[in-house]
């Protein structure tokens, strides 16, 4: 399986894998533009967007969409994140031109009806109405609120409820006019598909478009410390804890998550044996490392009960300390072939294999194989992962979000100063 990659002269960069044995096709399009590269205005401009496309073209009515969709008996969908929008499709082969067409069109020509959006941005409210009344999503938010505050990457991807009520189908058609340029624009096909086909269609839809102005993630200022809470009415408290991370261009990045694996992100985890198994505190901890343009955020999210939150965060920073001097040969392997078969595992799926090809591209100018990624986690080292962690555990740049029946502000400073004077001793 090789995969073909080209960049037209109007910046479109298109990839191409053929798997001549499967029946079926995975494709999409990724589009250079999420809440980071909205104004505070603008928040939220980007999701708005990726809804409209569904809601009809110059020539497909939304019932079209909806109908074709259910014709080819597969898959249509969209997402948006905090640097991409993306349009995806799973199809049999035989449906793959006719459906990537449809996509093409959704993405090159939304219509933008002032009624469609009128009634889709009461769609969007309710959605961003639903995050609210989840713990970890209000918690999220608040974290990267507090830790970027006022930078476009600290903006809810759904936007508020203030931004999308101010969006019209003018503003709308004027954001995808600037973003939605063949440069910003990443096409991944990976399956057993017609590419003389996919060309064609790729020449029609966008070969004459001109190459918009270019558009560079904004810079995220320094990381802040900060301790962010919200009253809600949830039977748990969810608990997040953020420390610098690395973006997604430093190599480091692989170590990062090679030790956030043996942090909390597995059952044999740290974290997770110690909060989960052996105190009983938590029904929920894992740890993640999240890599964006210009920054990176190391996290670990608790879902506790009120009683024993003070007690699972002490213990929390009891173990992400002690770890920069006691991680094990025996961890190391274990969270190498965690990353390993995952890497794999997920590279045997072709939405996957197509998912990670446009990604690459959009966010790291490149598309690493598998072979190569293994090769990586291979050679890391103890040493490697140590120095990683370093990095991250900076316990004077330790930020908490909580979302939940929060306690009073005071109880939560004085455990974080407790945790950063256990890291500044650790560290000594």
């Amino acid at each position: 399986m090789t995969m073909e990659q080209k960049t037209l002269q109007n910046g479109l960069t298109v990839a191409f894998e053929p798997i001549s044995f499967f029946r079926s096709a995975s494709f999409g399009i990724w589009v250079r533009c999420g809440s980071q590269y909205e104004t505070a205005a603008e928040n939220g401009a980007s999701h708005f967007i990726e809804h409209m496309a569904f809601k009809g073209t110059k020539r497909l009515s939304a019932m079209d969409i909806a109908v074709k969709t259910d014709l080819f008996g597969g898959q249509v969908n969209a997402y948006t994140t905090k640097e991409y929008t993306c349009f995806y499709a799973h199809t049999l082969s035989t449906h793959a031109p006719e459906a990537f067409e449809m996509l093409c069109d959704m993405v090159a020509n939304p219509r933008f009806d002032e009624k469609d959006v009128e009634t889709e941005r009461g769609v969007i409210l309710d959605e961003i109405a639903m995050y609210e009344d989840s713990a970890d999503d209000v918690a999220a938010d608040l974290l990267y609120a507090g830790v970027w505050p006022g930078k476009p990457l600290s903006r809810p991807i759904l936007g508020t409820a203030e931004t999308v009520g101010a969006l019209t189908a003018e503003s709308l058609r004027a954001f995808h006019a600037r973003h939605y340029t063949p440069n910003h624009l990443v096409i991944s096909v990976c399956g057993n598909f017609d590419k003389d086909a996919f060309r064609d269609i790729i020449d029609r839809y966008f070969g004459d478009a001109l190459r918009g102005q270019e558009a560079k993630a904004p810079e995220c200022g320094l990381w802040t410390p900060c301790l962010s809470l919200r009253e809600k009415d949830f039977e748990q408290t969810a608990l997040l804890l953020g420390l610098p991370g690395l973006p997604s261009q430093d190599e480091r990045r692989y170590a990062l998550a090679v030790f956030s694996n043996m942090a909390g992100a597995n059952a044999s985890s740290r974290l997770f044996q110690r909060l989960r198994e052996e105190l009983g505190l938590v029904y929920s901890v894992y740890s993640y490392h999240v890599a964006h343009a210009k920054a990176g955020l190391f996290g670990v999210a608790l879902t506790v009960t009120p009683d024993c939150e003070e007690q699972a965060l002490e213990e929390t920073f009891r173990v992400l300390c002690s770890m920069r001097t006691s991680m094990t040969q025996e961890e190391l392997t274990r969270s190498k072939e965690q990353l390993k078969a995952g890497l794999v595992m997920n590279g045997e799926g072709i939405s996957a294999r197509c998912g990670n090809a446009a990604r690459g591209i959009l966010l790291e100018g490149r598309v690493r194989t598998e072979d190569e990624l293994l090769d990586i986690v291979d050679r890391m080292t103890l040493e490697q992962v140590t120095e990683a962690a370093e990095h991250a555990l900076d316990f004077e740049k330790l930020a908490l979000a909580a979302a939940g029946r929060v306690k009073a502000r005071d109880t939560y400073q004085r455990l974080i100063d407790a945790g950063e004077q256990e890291g500044y001793t650790k560290q000594r």
